[in-house]
Protein backbone atom coordinates (compact mmCIF):
# COMPACT_ATOMS: atom_id res chain seq x y z
CA UNK A 1 0.00 0.00 0.00
CA UNK A 2 2.88 2.43 0.57
CA UNK A 3 4.60 1.96 -2.76
CA UNK A 4 2.87 3.58 -5.72
CA UNK A 5 4.97 1.75 -8.36
CA UNK A 6 4.22 -1.61 -7.02
CA UNK A 7 0.40 -0.69 -8.11
CA UNK A 8 -1.34 -2.21 -11.66
CA UNK A 9 -4.28 0.31 -10.93
CA UNK A 10 -3.24 2.67 -13.88
CA UNK A 11 -1.73 0.43 -16.39
CA UNK A 12 -3.32 0.80 -20.06
CA UNK A 13 -5.33 -2.90 -18.94
CA UNK A 14 -6.96 -1.08 -15.64
CA UNK A 15 -7.53 1.75 -17.29
CA UNK A 16 -10.18 0.05 -20.27
CA UNK A 17 -11.40 -2.17 -17.20
CA UNK A 18 -12.69 1.09 -15.30
CA UNK A 19 -14.02 1.85 -18.89
CA UNK A 20 -16.08 -1.39 -19.35
CA UNK A 21 -17.20 -1.88 -15.90
CA UNK A 22 -18.56 2.09 -15.90
CA UNK A 23 -20.21 0.90 -19.12
CA UNK A 24 -21.53 -2.21 -17.22
CA UNK A 25 -22.84 -0.72 -14.42
CA UNK A 26 -24.71 2.05 -15.97
CA UNK A 27 -26.90 -1.03 -17.00
CA UNK A 28 -29.19 -1.43 -13.68
CA UNK A 29 -30.15 1.94 -14.29
CA UNK A 30 -30.86 2.10 -18.10
CA UNK A 31 -32.98 -1.14 -17.54
CA UNK A 32 -34.43 -0.87 -13.84
CA UNK A 33 -38.06 -1.67 -15.14
CA UNK A 34 -36.39 -5.21 -17.25
CA UNK A 35 -34.67 -6.24 -14.66
CA UNK A 36 -36.27 -5.86 -11.40
CA UNK A 37 -39.39 -7.78 -12.96
CA UNK A 38 -36.94 -10.62 -13.91
CA UNK A 39 -34.82 -10.44 -10.88
CA UNK A 40 -35.78 -11.39 -6.59
CA UNK A 41 -34.93 -8.47 -4.72
CA UNK A 42 -31.91 -10.54 -2.95
CA UNK A 43 -31.07 -10.95 -6.42
CA UNK A 44 -31.35 -7.07 -6.96
CA UNK A 45 -29.94 -6.02 -3.99
CA UNK A 46 -26.71 -8.80 -4.81
CA UNK A 47 -26.30 -7.13 -8.02
CA UNK A 48 -26.43 -3.72 -7.55
CA UNK A 49 -23.65 -4.43 -4.47
CA UNK A 50 -21.31 -6.48 -7.02
CA UNK A 51 -21.75 -3.38 -9.47
CA UNK A 52 -20.53 -0.56 -6.87
CA UNK A 53 -17.76 -3.00 -5.03
CA UNK A 54 -16.20 -3.20 -9.04
CA UNK A 55 -16.10 0.12 -10.03
CA UNK A 56 -14.97 1.31 -6.00
CA UNK A 57 -12.13 -1.55 -5.79
CA UNK A 58 -11.40 -0.15 -9.24
CA UNK A 59 -10.96 3.65 -8.42
CA UNK A 60 -9.36 2.59 -5.30
CA UNK A 61 -6.51 0.81 -7.09
CA UNK A 62 -6.22 3.41 -9.31
CA UNK A 63 -5.54 5.89 -6.57
CA UNK A 64 -2.71 3.07 -5.46
CA UNK A 65 -1.02 3.91 -8.10
CA UNK A 66 -0.95 7.32 -7.81
CA UNK A 67 2.17 9.52 -6.95
CA UNK A 68 0.72 12.92 -5.45
CA UNK A 69 0.32 14.00 -2.25
CA UNK A 70 -3.12 13.43 -1.98
CA UNK A 71 -2.94 9.66 -2.80
CA UNK A 72 -3.48 8.71 0.95
CA UNK A 73 -6.42 10.80 1.49
CA UNK A 74 -8.12 9.80 -1.34
CA UNK A 75 -7.23 5.82 -0.86
CA UNK A 76 -8.80 6.42 2.53
CA UNK A 77 -12.00 8.55 1.15
CA UNK A 78 -12.56 5.62 -1.47
CA UNK A 79 -12.73 3.10 1.02
CA UNK A 80 -15.17 5.43 3.71
CA UNK A 81 -17.54 6.42 0.44
CA UNK A 82 -17.60 2.52 -0.72
CA UNK A 83 -18.56 1.37 3.28
CA UNK A 84 -21.42 3.91 2.66
CA UNK A 85 -22.56 3.01 -0.01
CA UNK A 86 -23.40 -0.32 1.30
CA UNK A 87 -24.23 1.16 4.46
CA UNK A 88 -27.02 2.83 2.57
CA UNK A 89 -27.76 0.12 0.29
CA UNK A 90 -28.84 -1.72 4.04
CA UNK A 91 -30.94 1.10 5.45
CA UNK A 92 -32.91 1.29 2.11
CA UNK A 93 -34.41 -2.43 2.95
CA UNK A 94 -34.94 -1.28 6.85
CA UNK A 95 -33.67 -0.28 10.28
CA UNK A 96 -30.19 -2.41 10.66
CA UNK A 97 -27.57 -2.12 13.63
CA UNK A 98 -24.18 -2.44 12.41
CA UNK A 99 -20.44 -3.09 13.97
CA UNK A 100 -17.64 -1.65 13.38
CA UNK A 101 -14.66 0.92 14.64
CA UNK A 102 -15.59 4.68 15.72
CA UNK A 103 -13.30 5.76 12.85
CA UNK A 104 -15.45 3.67 10.41
CA UNK A 105 -19.01 5.26 12.10
CA UNK A 106 -18.34 8.72 13.65
CA UNK A 107 -20.13 11.73 12.25
CA UNK A 108 -16.70 14.08 12.82
CA UNK A 109 -13.97 14.90 10.24
CA UNK A 110 -11.45 11.63 10.59
CA UNK A 111 -7.75 12.60 10.76
CA UNK A 112 -4.54 10.74 11.01
CA UNK A 113 -1.10 11.92 9.78
CA UNK A 114 1.62 9.50 7.43
CA UNK A 115 5.07 10.76 8.36
CA UNK A 116 4.97 14.58 8.91
CA UNK A 117 1.76 14.84 6.26
CA UNK A 118 -1.84 15.58 7.92
CA UNK A 119 -4.33 13.52 6.51
CA UNK A 120 -7.82 14.12 6.31
CA UNK A 121 -11.43 12.28 4.93
CA UNK A 122 -14.92 11.95 5.77
CA UNK A 123 -15.57 8.84 7.16
CA UNK A 124 -18.24 6.19 6.05
CA UNK A 125 -20.43 7.47 9.21
CA UNK A 126 -19.81 10.70 8.76
CA UNK A 127 -20.99 10.62 4.62
CA UNK A 128 -24.65 8.32 5.62
CA UNK A 129 -24.87 10.89 8.72
CA UNK A 130 -25.37 13.86 6.06
CA UNK A 131 -27.61 11.44 3.96
CA UNK A 132 -30.01 10.05 6.29
CA UNK A 133 -30.26 12.91 8.50
CA UNK A 134 -31.68 11.61 11.92
CA UNK A 135 -32.24 8.60 10.20
CA UNK A 136 -28.43 7.85 11.52
CA UNK A 137 -27.65 7.24 14.98
CA UNK A 138 -24.01 6.24 16.13
CA UNK A 139 -22.83 5.09 19.35
CA UNK A 140 -19.22 4.93 20.04
CA UNK A 141 -17.62 2.51 22.08
CA UNK A 142 -15.00 2.99 24.45
CA UNK A 143 -13.11 0.45 26.38
CA UNK A 144 -11.17 0.70 30.53
CA UNK A 145 -8.68 -1.38 30.14
CA UNK A 146 -7.30 -4.34 28.43
CA UNK A 147 -4.29 -5.96 30.45
CA UNK A 148 -3.22 -8.52 28.08
CA UNK A 149 -2.49 -5.90 25.62
CA UNK A 150 -0.69 -3.96 27.88
CA UNK A 151 -3.31 -1.18 28.15
CA UNK A 152 -3.89 -0.95 31.89
CA UNK A 153 -6.32 0.95 34.03
CA UNK A 154 -7.37 4.41 31.97
CA UNK A 155 -6.09 7.74 33.67
CA UNK A 156 -8.36 9.60 35.77
CA UNK A 157 -8.98 12.57 33.98
CA UNK A 158 -9.54 10.88 30.24
CA UNK A 159 -13.10 9.86 29.73
CA UNK A 160 -12.63 6.22 29.93
CA UNK A 161 -11.15 7.30 33.65
CA UNK A 162 -14.64 8.70 34.32
CA UNK A 163 -16.19 5.98 33.40
CA UNK A 164 -13.59 3.65 34.42
CA UNK A 165 -14.60 4.95 38.54
CA UNK A 166 -18.07 3.59 38.31
CA UNK A 167 -19.46 0.97 40.40
CA UNK A 168 -20.57 -1.50 36.96
CA UNK A 169 -18.72 -3.26 34.06
CA UNK A 170 -20.44 -1.86 31.27
CA UNK A 171 -22.54 1.02 30.38
CA UNK A 172 -24.71 2.47 27.67
CA UNK A 173 -24.20 6.09 28.09
CA UNK A 174 -26.60 8.87 27.87
CA UNK A 175 -23.69 11.75 26.46
CA UNK A 176 -26.40 14.92 27.41
CA UNK A 177 -25.90 13.38 30.69
CA UNK A 178 -22.03 12.91 30.26
CA UNK A 179 -21.89 16.65 29.28
CA UNK A 180 -23.95 18.08 32.22
CA UNK A 181 -21.34 16.16 34.71
CA UNK A 182 -18.37 17.59 32.65
CA UNK A 183 -19.25 20.55 32.34
CA UNK A 184 -16.30 22.53 34.02
CA UNK A 185 -14.14 19.64 33.40
CA UNK A 186 -12.03 19.07 30.17
CA UNK A 187 -10.66 15.76 29.46
CA UNK A 188 -7.72 14.76 28.62
CA UNK A 189 -7.03 12.27 25.61
CA UNK A 190 -5.86 9.00 26.18
CA UNK A 191 -2.83 7.98 24.52
CA UNK A 192 -2.88 4.06 24.03
CA UNK A 193 0.45 1.84 24.58
CA UNK A 194 -1.41 -0.97 21.67
CA UNK A 195 -1.80 -0.47 18.20
CA UNK A 196 -4.84 -2.06 18.33
CA UNK A 197 -6.63 0.36 20.35
CA UNK A 198 -7.72 3.45 19.40
CA UNK A 199 -9.24 6.05 23.11
CA UNK A 200 -12.23 7.45 22.50
CA UNK A 201 -11.40 11.27 21.53
CA UNK A 202 -12.87 13.77 24.08
CA UNK A 203 -13.47 16.20 21.14
CA UNK A 204 -15.93 13.80 19.40
CA UNK A 205 -18.05 12.70 22.15
CA UNK A 206 -20.82 15.90 21.81
CA UNK A 207 -21.38 14.52 18.33
CA UNK A 208 -22.44 10.46 19.21
CA UNK A 209 -25.69 9.77 20.26
CA UNK A 210 -23.94 7.45 22.64
CA UNK A 211 -21.12 5.63 24.42
CA UNK A 212 -21.10 2.20 24.82
CA UNK A 213 -18.61 1.03 27.79
CA UNK A 214 -16.75 -2.01 28.99
CA UNK A 215 -14.65 -1.69 31.80
CA UNK A 216 -12.70 -4.43 31.43
CA UNK A 217 -11.65 -6.77 28.42
CA UNK A 218 -10.59 -10.05 29.13
CA UNK A 219 -8.46 -12.60 26.28
CA UNK A 220 -10.97 -14.00 24.06
CA UNK A 221 -11.58 -18.01 24.48
CA UNK A 222 -11.74 -19.75 20.93
CA UNK A 223 -14.14 -22.88 21.57
CA UNK A 224 -12.14 -25.87 20.70
CA UNK A 225 -13.17 -27.42 17.35
CA UNK A 226 -15.43 -29.74 17.54
CA UNK A 227 -14.43 -33.86 17.26
CA UNK A 228 -14.33 -35.58 14.20
CA UNK A 229 -14.84 -38.90 16.01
Amino acid sequence: MTDPSRSIGQTPEARELRLLADDLVALPDAQTPQLVAASSPDDWDRALLYARTATGLLRYHSWMADTSPSRTARLLGVRDSMMAADLLATAERGPALVHAHNARLQRAESSMRTGDLPVEWWSAGAIVSAELGEGYAFLATALGAIRHRGVHTPPPDTIEGLLYALPEDRYVVDVRRLASALADVTPAARVSPWFGHAPLDPAHVASTDGIVFVRDVGRSRVPPAPSSG
